[in-house]
């Protein structure tokens, strides 16, 4: 059987998981890169002997119990790698000097809830209770949507039967499923920006496989996770190649035959996958196109993630007595821009990784929410100083607000890093700076999106953009999905090695 080549867009995580998985499959690929480095978002960077994150909190499949463990030891020797896992999800503060610990163990999680709202102990039993049984719900399907079958699909009601009731239960947003709590604080702790944006049981499952260490974080980063899927693919015969931004995708016949760079030149395939932005990839490398009216409506109706101000500090100290993960409530809304105003501050303070400062020294970063990519990215192209200013701003007014919160920040102070979504536009060209893709609406049966565009044949789309939620596990699986997916369609059996 001869190779086929496919071309893949984009060396983020989806890009080098389909990459790989289509060498072991008997392909040959090339990856075209638009940055100096593979990952994507999925990245690390460093400034004046400090590291700073900028994407993974934690990731799931590190229990061999669960499906997603086993398809990341394809790619990835997992025993080989460190990680942290937490003790607390968040401990969150309000401005009136109130203190509650999330814990990810959740009998400690009911004591502390319980604490703060007897009022609701009918609610939050049920919530612990619900969290217990979901903790062995698997939701990895064993293989992609789109090759089941009539059998998978009456298979697949005895398998999630025993969790229906929990996950109807809890499948609409926080602030529904906690409407009729009384304790106005209790409803605050729940109301946790990243976890509003997925049906509530997403947090259930969550604190539940962190407890049982099936989710944490890899000491060292985001960028050691990149570079060691970079590390495989290159082992397995693939190319990839940096500095390569693609212009357009070339179709001849309605059928995709390769890519042509920004410098012009052209290279040709059997296939192409696009791992990059969606919206781009659609109405930009394809030229609008191959659109129809579900996939407009998915680009103007869809909620998706907004893009953030991203400010990390490095400071010449530790903070032993602090949970890793804060959430602050701030007495005066922080401005972020001019319609980017928050009432609380999502800190995380790398105390548990001491590869990403010297000793006694520690990395922090804030995660500021904005909507509004279109005021960085003019005040980028147009005035340059002014936005500066603004990252000055921003990053000044963050600083006053932790040293009333942790002290001893200003004195110890060594590095100010701000990205903003200009910066994610730049180096991501994400649609309007997006970090996570869609938003993973309410209800019991998580959307699916298709990966392929209409009208058009040999080209598939992988990444956050086929699948609401995002994450680097989606991202990961999307590129193992569509290898599945070209080899069933070539009549070639699945395999990894």
């Amino acid at each position: 059987m001869s190779n086929k080549k496919v071309i893949i867009i984009g060396a983020g995580i989806a890009g080098l998981s389909a990459g790989s998985y289509l060498q072991m499959n008997g392909y040959e690929t090339e990856i075209f890169e638009m940055h100096t480095i593979p990952g994507g978002l999925c990245t690390t960077w460093k400034k004046k002997g400090y590291a700073f994150d900028g994407c993974i909190h934690s990731i799931a499949g590190l229990n061999p119990n669960f499906k997603m463990y086993h398809y990341w030891n394809e790619l990835l020797d997992l025993s080989q790698m460190r990680f942290h896992f937490y003790d607390e999800l968040v401990c969150y503060t309000d401005e009136r000097g109130n203190v509650v610990h999330f814990y990810t163990d959740p009998d400690k999680l009911e004591a502390e809830l319980l604490r703060i709202a007897p009022e609701d102990a009918g609610f939050i039993r049920r919530f612990i209770k619900s969290v217990k049984h979901l903790a062995r719900h698997d939701m990895q399907l064993s293989k992609p949507i789109e090759l089941w079958t009539p059998l998978d699909y009456f298979l697949s009601q005895f398998r999630t039967a025993p969790y229906l009731k929990h996950l109807i239960q809890w499948s609409k947003s926080w602030a529904e499923t906690t409407k009729n709590c009384q304790s106005p604080l209790l409803k605050r702790v729940y109301a946790q920006d990243f976890f509003s944006r997925f049906p509530a049981y997403f947090l259930l499952l969550s604190i539940a496989h962190m407890h049982q260490k099936n989710a944490g974080y890899p000491i060292g980063g985001s960028l050691p996770l990149a570079l060691a899927l970079a590390e495989k693919y290159k082992a397995l015969g693939g190319k990839i190649h940096y500095d390569a931004k693609v212009e357009r995708i070339l179709v001849e016949n309605d059928r995709a035959v390769g890519i042509q760079l920004a410098d012009g030149t052209s290279h040709h395939a059997d296939r192409v996958i696009s791992a990059a932005d969606g919206h781009h990839t659609i109405f930009k490398l394809l030229g609008g196109k191959y659109v129809n009216k579900k996939v407009k409506k998915l680009y103007s109706e869809h909620p998706f993630w907004p893009s953030m101000v991203l400010v990390s500090l490095g400071v010449a100290r530790t903070f032993e007595n602090e949970s890793p993960e804060l959430d602050i409530d701030v007495i005066e809304p922080f401005v972020v821009d001019g319609r980017s105003h928050l009432t609380s501050l999502p800190v995380t303070i790398y105390n548990f990784d001491p590869t990403l400062a010297g000793a006694g020294k520690t990395s922090l970063r804030v995660i500021l929410k904005t909507g509004n990519y279109q005021y960085w990215h003019n005040l980028r192209q147009h005035d340059p100083d002014a936005y500066q200013q603004e990252k000055q701003r921003v990053a000044d007014a963050l600083i006053e607000i932790l040293e009333r919160r942790l002290g001893n920040i200003k004195n110890y102070l060594e590095v100010v890093d701000v990205s903003t979504p200009a910066t994610f536009i730049r180096y991501t060209n994400n649609w309007q700076g997006s970090t996570q893709g869609w938003e993973w609406l309410p209800g019991g049966i998580p959307e699916t999106i298709d990966k392929t565009v209409p009208g058009l044949d040999n080209f598939h789309m992988i990444g956050q953009w086929v699948q609401p939620g995002g994450g680097v596990p989606t991202s990961f699986m999307s590129g193992r999905d569509v290898t599945r997916i070209i080899c069933k369609q070539d009549g070639r059996k699945f395999q990894t090695i």
